[in-house]
């Protein structure tokens, strides 16, 4: 009877401590931050996949949306220099595998500069669509900026 005790509490810490760890599991990819000058520049977060562990349980999010030139369409481009250099980060601090690309109509066309978080933005006069795709242990997101290079 008292060995059932003994295991009922054991039982019960381990359950109330497992609940306890899963509530700050991230659902969804963190948000991007870029930034050209310390202006920040806005990011729409676009199609996503994450893997989330619970103690009991794995949980994947697949959620799908338009492309990165059909998100532009919802973005004010934000005005840069040319060649300037476009900050990335994201808002919990994490070092994801990232590369760089621009869109034109349909298609990513060329693979822009990515070095140690920063793109470095054409220096030719126009607006540009940025994809920056992300790929963390447990999942891969793209995110778009807009640029009107003056």
């Amino acid at each position: 009877m008292r060995d059932k005790k003994y295991l009922l509490l054991i039982l019960l810490v381990f359950l109330l401590f497992s609940n306890g760890c899963s509530t700050n599991i991230r659902k969804e990819p963190p948000q991007l931050i870029a930034t050209v000058n310390k202006e920040r520049i806005e990011a729409t977060r676009g199609t996503y996949q994450w893997k989330t562990k619970n103690f009991l349980s794995n949980t994947t999010t697949v959620a799908d949306a338009a492309s990165p030139s059909q998100i532009a369409q919802n973005i004010k481009p934000q005005a840069v220099k040319g060649n300037s250099t476009v900050n990335v980060e994201f808002d919990d601090q994490s070092q994801p595998k990232l590369h760089a690309y621009l869109w034109g109509k349909e298609e990513r066309t060329k693979e822009l500069s990515l070095d140690q978080n920063q793109v470095i933005l054409p220096s030719k006069r126009g607006e540009y669509v940025i994809e920056i795709s992300s790929k963390w242990p447990n999942g891969d997101a793209s995110y778009t900026l807009v640029v009107n290079v003056l």
